[in-house]
């Protein structure tokens, strides 16, 4: 019963036995008292919300236009060139704004009662996340100061219709060629982006967007939590990130089979197959001759990864390979890498899968730049394209409680993530388990899907 029900009642009872007129020192009085201050404490209204006050001063964006200098800039402000010269000498040992370059974003800082610049914020990383920040003082002094931005992460969904290539669907999306980078190495393993992405094909993805903490402001995105790929033909593959307890992180299949294999799907990243492994002719050489490799197109200087660890036994110039590494990965498999614009290995070191050995070029005989590729079985020419190879080792034991209670969370919120074009459900436990995606009630903080095509 509410306590001030209890007192009314008591007080009744008092009234009708006659004990209207007791005393204070009388205990029934004294309790009424308490029950009084107790009712009274329970009935008391929340305090308001305390609303924080503006701060004193009004920030401004100002991009750097081609051939604008700091000086042009702050002068603009308000500043004296005295001052300019100051405030520049002053941010030195944080960053030269002398070299301060178009297309950046400044942040001036007016004061709200005087209407006077009182600082400069400057971006130090490409997305703002930690920033100079210069302030002038009572005395005209400036200081200047690393800031990091307060930042928090949320994970949303996305999802993309390929047209041309994932690269171009997802950079149209909005990703950051990091994140599109993260998205491929997840499956890289099962798919070769260069030769095996067809119009149609579909993903979609949770991942976190990094977020100014105050104003919302998106400033990038990070970690991508899950995805899947389904091919227009009908295949599927879908990742979960998962971090061990021993700090190691890793992509999960619904089963917690690892999404890495012995190789790499290609030992590039983004190219296109200019030429297949078989019988083709030669454009230097002008005859028809055996191709026992895969010739990968791709621009001078990009990255040429290991396909799987494995040893350099041989780093340097072979004829019409040009410069040329070559790998023994165990006592069946090798590869080469050949018409290299530099060697980024010595012969005898021991290389990881994705690691760089060297970069595209065109050195020996090569028309232009491309990647010439070769993989060897027992010692002979095998198409690679043709390979399927064992996954690695699934996820420890000791991990799988953990693992199956992020997977059970993630892929009923992945399922949910329409593709464009086709059905939205997806395996949550394995191929034909699947999952028909969360209720609004269990949702939790989610944003609409965007589409990417």
């Amino acid at each position: 019963m509410p306590r001030l029900a209890l007192k009314m009642m008591l007080m009744l009872m008092l009234a009708i036995a006659g004990l209207g007129g007791c005393s204070a020192e009388d205990p029934v009085d004294a309790d009424l008292d308490e029950i009084d201050a107790e009712a009274a404490a329970e009935v008391a209204p929340a305090p308001e919300p305390v609303t924080p006050a503006p701060p004193p001063w009004t920030d401004t964006e100002v991009e750097v236009k081609r051939g604008s200098t700091i000086a042009e800039i702050l002068q603009e402000q308000g500043l004296k060139y005295s001052e300019v010269l100051a405030l520049v000498e002053a941010s030195k040992d944080v960053h030269n704004l002398e070299k301060i370059r178009a297309g950046e974003v400044l942040t001036v800082r007016t004061d709200n009662a005087t209407g006077s610049f009182s600082g400069l914020l400057y971006p130090l990383d490409r997305h703002g996340e930690e920033r100079m920040l210069v302030l002038q003082g009572a005395d005209g002094g400036f200081t200047a100061a690393k800031v990091a931005r307060d930042v928090v992460r949320v994970p949303v969904p996305l999802a993309g219709s390929i047209t041309t290539s994932l690269w171009d669907t997802a950079i149209g999306m909005g990703l950051g060629w990091d994140t599109v980078a993260d998205l491929a190495s997840i499956f890289e393993w099962e798919i070769d982006f260069n030769s095996q992405v067809r119009e149609g094909d579909a993903f979609r993805l949770i991942v976190e967007e990094v977020r100014d903490a105050s104003t919302g402001e998106v400033l990038r995105h990070d970690r991508v939590l899950a995805a899947e790929f389904k091919a227009a033909s009908g295949g599927s593959f879908v990742g979960y990130r998962y971090e061990g307890s021993d700090g190691r992180v890793g992509y999960f299949n619904a089963e917690g089979m690892s999404s890495k294999k012995m190789f790499l799907k290609s030992p590039l990243k983004f190219s296109r197959i200019s030429s297949g492994f078989g019988k083709r002719f030669h454009p230097v050489l002008k005859k028809w001759r055996s191709h026992n490799g895969v010739d990968y197109a791709a621009p001078s200087g990009t990255p040429i990864r290991a396909i799987g660890r494995g040893t350099v036994n041989f780093a340097g110039t072979k004829g019409g390979y040009g410069k040329h590494v070559r790998m023994r990965h165990n006592k069946t498999y090798q590869s080469s890498y050949s018409h290299l614009s530099r060697i980024a290995v010595r012969n005898g070191a021991v290389v990881e899968q994705g690691q760089v050995i060297g970069y595209v070029g065109s050195t020996g005989l090569a028309t232009g730049p491309h990647l010439h590729f070769e993989f060897y079985v027992n010692g002979a020419y095998t198409n690679f394209l043709r390979q399927k190879f064992p996954r690695t080792e699934p996820i420890n034991e000791s991990e799988r409680p953990a693992f199956e209670a992020m997977r059970d969370d993630l892929a009923p919120r992945l399922a949910a993530i329409p593709l464009p074009g086709r059905d939205t459900t997806v395996a949550a436990k394995g191929d034909d388990d699947a999952s028909d995606g969360p209720s609004d009630a269990d949702a939790g903080p989610w944003t609409e899907p965007r589409e990417g095509r």
